[in-house]
């Protein structure tokens, strides 16, 4: 049985802060630093490509902020996420009555949990088979950084390789579909699988139908230098709405997209890049 653990922090600041850039960064010190779920600690500093863990930036009203030292006044409620797969469930229970007073290089915040969802992967198919008659629509809740090197034939990756293409700030179909599954793989623990996210990369492409999008790139401050400079990365931030006709390859594009609605897409998703949700719509109907 393999799940995936999503926890809803409540996040006040006891004191006007000013936030880091990511935001992301109060949530991974209080971890890293074994006060906020400690068992958590050695997947966040894993070197794994794709490991299944993600934790958001902070957000207040439903959005989340990825403005630049933003300074947020005390007692201002933020919310926050944290996802994870492959931890011992016992682990979680022990863990989730430690809340209180916290610490940070950022300033005093307390922190409670909200809520928690388990979701078990291999029960995902009863929500699938629902919405194959419907248009899938991916929002990109944060900068989403996408390497278009996924859909490179595995023969030509190592020619290639030492190319410098950045990022792709215009999502195709297929570009979505092959990040996803490399993050539903690394879930399941299914290995050697570039051939096979080259080919639903191709595939979500060639058999896809995009509906409507509303895209913009924006830039993205994924840490500093040994200078204290910004890294920056270029990103997407918007919607997608789609549909992928052939139903076969739909349910499969369909539980990789739900895995990632949990786990995030592309670079950084450990501190809070590439989080997306995905929802359904009602086709439109067809002209006569």
């Amino acid at each position: 049985m393999t799940q995936i653990y999503r926890v809803t922090v409540v996040v006040n600041p006891l004191q006007n802060v000013i936030l880091p850039t990511p935001s992301s960064k109060v949530i991974k010190f209080l971890i890293s630093s074994g006060q906020f779920f400690p068992s958590l600690k050695p997947l966040v500093f894993s070197r794994d490509k794709y490991k299944p863990v993600f934790i958001s930036n902070l957000g207040i009203n439903g959005k989340r902020i990825i403005d630049r030292g933003r300074e947020i006044r005390v007692n201002t409620p933020l919310k926050a996420s944290i996802s994870f797969s492959g931890i011992d469930p016992s682990l979680l229970v022990s863990e989730t009555g430690k809340e209180g007073k916290f610490s940070t290089p950022y300033g005093e915040f307390y922190l409670g949990i909200d809520n928690i969802e388990i979701v078990d992967v291999n029960e995902l198919g009863q929500g699938i088979e629902r919405n194959l008659d419907k248009n899938v629509n991916v929002v990109f809740k944060s900068p989403t950084i996408l390497s278009s090197k996924v859909l490179l034939p595995p023969t030509l990756k190592e020619k290639f390789k030492n190319v410098d293409v950045g990022f792709s700030p215009l999502p195709s179909v297929g570009l979505i579909v092959a990040h996803a599954y490399n993050i539903y793989c690394n879930v399941i623990g299914k290995k050697e699988i570039e051939n096979r996210a080259f080919k639903l990369g191709v595939l979500g492409n060639a058999l896809s139908r995009v509906v409507g999008y509303n895209l913009r790139p924006v830039t993205a401050v994924i840490g500093e230098d040994s200078k204290g400079k910004p890294r920056n990365s270029r990103g997407v931030v918007g919607w997608i709405k789609f549909d992928i006709p052939y139903e076969k390859l739909k349910r499969r594009v369909l539980k990789y997209l739900i895995v990632a609605s949990y786990l995030g897409i592309g670079r950084s998703r450990g501190i809070g890049f590439g989080e997306i949700e995905v929802s359904f719509r009602p086709r439109e109907e067809k002209a006569s």
